[in-house]
């Protein structure tokens, strides 16, 4: 996924790299997010309307960056809670040993007055790890883009 390369390169740049960075991650992410809820939707027929906007976070690293930050977070935090309340609602389980464990899609930052690398660091690693979840949910359904 390119994880890696993304938090080396963060090592060695400034805050506004650093919030092109994430900005440019949680594009990414709503596009891959807007593309699995219509992939279910058309291919599982798990109806939905499921959807996430990306709002460009301010780079400048001040009080709208912060409140930019919030927002997007809070947004993406909700839609992974909805996904993930549609999937345990569906047909497609998720399970383990022949258990139902419940689908748990959770990406959470503290915005705090100061905000550091590892802090976005994490986040970006907790998002790509619910990508990955509904990368193998494909992949288990045999769903193709």
């Amino acid at each position: 996924m390119g994880e890696t390369n993304i938090l080396k390169y963060l090592e060695k740049t400034s805050p506004q790299a650093l919030i092109d960075v994430l900005n440019s991650d949680l594009e990414q992410t709503a596009k891959r997010y807007n593309s699995f809820c219509q992939l279910i939707n058309d291919r599982l027929a798990i109806h939905n309307s499921l959807h996430y906007n990306h709002s460009p976070i301010n780079s400048g690293f001040n009080r709208r960056t912060r409140m930019d930050l919030i927002k997007n977070t809070r947004d993406l935090s909700q839609a992974f809670d909805r996904l993930a309340s549609l999937l345990n609602q569906s047909s497609f389980k998720k399970l383990d040993k022949g258990r139902i464990i419940p689908y748990d899609f959770t990406a959470w930052i503290d915005v705090g007055i100061k905000l550091t690398k590892e802090q976005i660091n994490d986040y970006i690693k907790q998002v790509e790890n619910v990508l990955k979840e509904l990368f193998d949910f494909k992949i288990k359904y045999r769903l193709n883009d």
